[in-house]
């Protein structure tokens, strides 16, 4: 079958799917990214699941401007109801790749988020809200992603804005968090012997006055720094694999620690997106959440959960 032919069968297919018609995704990308195939029974198992988040609104970057906290918002997820309900577009199945989505569902809010000002402890505005699983085929981690119409919080120079507000937590299941962290601590090994060896060189390049040795040396040390780029040490760094994972429901760990942002809307349509904070998570049931305090990471740095941009 010609390539034209599978591109306009898969276009038929997209545009005659009630579930993707606002979609327009790309066919190709349809093509070439294809989902996790248990993405729906991992999304349906997480029926009634229980998340007690706290969010830290602000930049590390201006640590003068001051910061946000948001506590006690307790979610229920519904892992088998689609959020058949206005709710913000989510960047999965609302996406250029919404064949990687489970598809919106729906939350119900136990227990409202709140702040501290001048005026005491505040309810924050989190309405509409919708989430869903992001994952893609043989990729080591998903995503679970958390989308709600916000209102509008500001202190100092800090704001929490309104409009959408979206918390991204990356997701593994047993057996690929278990295979990432023995590659992660072999590419350590090799990284630290790499370094090790650069800084030996280095050494002696210093310490030798013969120019015939300085360039062996030169070129050991070059030769340890390229090790050391290609150990994968970096690639894994980024990874949050020494985070607390947090167990969920079929076989699943949700990393304690996501990111707060939203996404900047143009004259040209849909923006930049924005880091505004972090988040925190903690599961359990509901007795155990009522009275848990959540604390929050101030760490500052976007999270890769398999290197696709939703």
């Amino acid at each position: 079958m010609k390539l034209s032919s599978i591109i306009l069968s898969s276009s038929s297919l997209l545009l005659s799917s009630p579930s993707k018609t606002l979609a327009f995704s790309n066919p190709i990308l349809t093509l070439i990214n294809k989902v996790n195939p248990s993405i729906n029974t991992f999304a349906s198992s997480q029926e009634s699941s229980l998340l007690n988040i706290r969010l830290d609104i602000g930049s590390d970057s201006s640590p003068g401007s001051g910061r946000i906290g948001i506590h006690g918002l307790l979610l229920e997820l519904n892992g088998d109801q689609v959020a058949n309900y206005p709710h913000p577009k989510l960047p999965g199945t609302d996406g250029p790749n919404p064949q990687l989505s489970s598809g919106a569902k729906s939350l119900s809010i136990l227990r409202e988020g709140r702040h501290i000002d001048a005026f005491g402890s505040n309810v924050v505005r989190l309405d509409h809200g919708a989430w869903e699983m992001i994952w893609r085929c043989d990729a080591p981690a998903g995503a679970l992603i958390v989308g709600f119409d916000a209102g509008e919080i500001k202190r100092n120079q800090v704001s929490l804005p309104e409009g959408r507000v979206y918390l991204t937590f990356p997701l593994w299941t047993s057996e690929s968090l278990r295979d990432l962290r023995e590659r992660k601590a072999k590419a350590e090994e090799k990284a630290m012997e790499a370094m090790d060896r650069q800084k030996e060189e280095i050494r002696k390049m210093q310490e030798t006055g013969n120019l015939i040795s300085k360039a062996l040396h030169f070129r050991n040390a070059c030769k340890a720094n390229e090790d050391l780029d290609y150990s994968g040490f970096r690639m894994y760094s980024a990874m949050n694999l020494d985070k607390d994972m947090i167990p969920l429901k079929g076989d699943l760990h949700l990393c304690s620690l996501g990111t707060v942002w939203t996404k900047k809307d143009t004259l040209f349509g849909s923006g930049d997106h924005v880091l505004l904070g972090t988040a925190s998570v903690a599961s359990g049931k509901r007795d155990e959440l009522e009275g848990k305090k959540v604390f929050t990471e101030r760490e500052l740095k976007s999270v890769a959960f398999d290197g696709l941009r939703p």
